[in-house]
Parts: C-alpha cells; sequence; structure tokens
C-alpha cells in the first residue's frame, strides 16, 4: 500500500483551513490516506527565529485579503476572525484525544474547528467556544475539558510539531508525500500532479 500523506496543519492559519476542503480528495484520486497533524507553529517559529514583529506589516496586510480572495475564488465560506491570532491549544489537544479513539471524528472534529474559526469568525480558544460544534458531533463537554491535562495528546502534538520540523516546515499548510514537501494551499494541484507521475 503506497505511503500515507501527512498533513500539518495549525487552526489559526487561514491557509491550512483552505488546503483542508481538498487534500482529502486528492489524496484519495490516487488511493492514498491523509494523516491529518495539527501542530503548533509558534513554536516552529520561535526555533527558527521568526516572531510577530519580524513578519513585514505589509505581508500580514496582503495574507489577509489574498486568503479572503482564495476563499471566495474557491467557494469556500469565509468570516474575519473575531480574535486573530488565536493559540489553538485546545483544539489541537482535543484533536489527538479523539484521534487516539476514532480518527474519523477527529478529522470531522478539525473540519468543525476550521469552519467555527474561519467560516463564522468565532473565537475556538475555551472549552465554552467549541462546546456547539462538539455537542453536533457528540462529543462531551468533558471530553475538551479533560484533553488540556491528556498526556498522551499532548505528547503526541509535542511530536508531530517536532516531525514538521525536522522534516523542514517552516509555515502552514505543511504536506509531505513521499519525502517530499509542499508548502501552501496552492500546492495542491501540483501535489495531484506529483501523485499522477509517481503512479
Amino acid at each position: 500500500m503506497a505511503a500515507p500523506i501527512t498533513f500539518y496543519l495549525e487552526f489559526s492559519s487561514p491557509y491550512a483551513y483552505l488546503a483542508a476542503q481538498t487534500i482529502d480528495e486528492v489524496a484519495e484520486r490516487h488511493g492514498r490516506e491523509v494523516l491529518w497533524r495539527p501542530i503548533s507553529v509558534a513554536h516552529i517559529w520561535r526555533d527558527i527565529g521568526v516572531t510577530a514583529e519580524s513578519v513585514p506589516r505589509v505581508k500580514m496586510l496582503h495574507s489577509r485579503v489574498d486568503a479572503m480572495r482564495c476563499a471566495e475564488l474557491d467557494g469556500v465560506p469565509y468570516t474575519v476572525p473575531e480574535v486573530f491570532p488565536v493559540d489553538a491549544k485546545l483544539a489541537r489537544l482535543a484533536f489527538y484525544r479523539l484521534d487516539a479513539t476514532d480518527p474519523d471524528l477527529a478529522r470531522r472534529f478539525a473540519f468543525a474547528v476550521f469552519h467555527q474559526y474561519w467560516g463564522e469568525g468565532k473565537d475556538i480558544r475555551e472549552v465554552e467556544q467549541l462546546t456547539g460544534l462538539a455537542g453536533g458531533l457528540r462529543i462531551r463537554d468533558e471530553d475538551l475539558s479533560a484533553a488540556l491535562q491528556d498526556a498522551d495528546a499532548k505528547q503526541r502534538m509535542i511530536a508531530a510539531t517536532n516531525e514538521a520540523r525536522e522534516s523542514g516546515c517552516f509555515g502552514v499548510p505543511w504536506i509531505v508525500v513521499d519525502g517530499e514537501t509542499f508548502w501552501g494551499h496552492d500546492r495542491i494541484p501540483y501535489i495531484d500532479k506529483w501523485l499522477t507521475r509517481a503512479g
């Protein structure tokens, strides 16, 4: 069986949100599985010397307009979040807690978190802010709260962040296909072509 594609994401990234809309479809077309791996980009940036102050303001302004434009062209719901950026630690840990027993549910949870933050522009930092989407997926509030103290979930998140860093990651979405790395949601068509050629 062909090796899975690893999709490193951060819930606070609009481009990871856009990539999440199509990565599974492209992988399925080539008989591949996608391993969704939420990471802490802030930790990667810290290690490579990037700070919020070092990112040019003109780039930030352009990205804000560009992400909205890309979402419109892709037909994806997009709302500028009430709070940006956010530390999506709770969502990351809850994902890994769910993924340990039900990867499909974890992926649906990730989609729901992305939609709430980027599709609806609503905050995702606290348990009470995720209660509605969790309830829709039949995830108990207790499980969300417990994720913050889940040592295994924390270790898996740290491991995924380290793996991304070791593969050369400096931003998300960061996608690894058979050892090849791709950065950005706009690289997904090229991943499709790469897999076609490899197949």
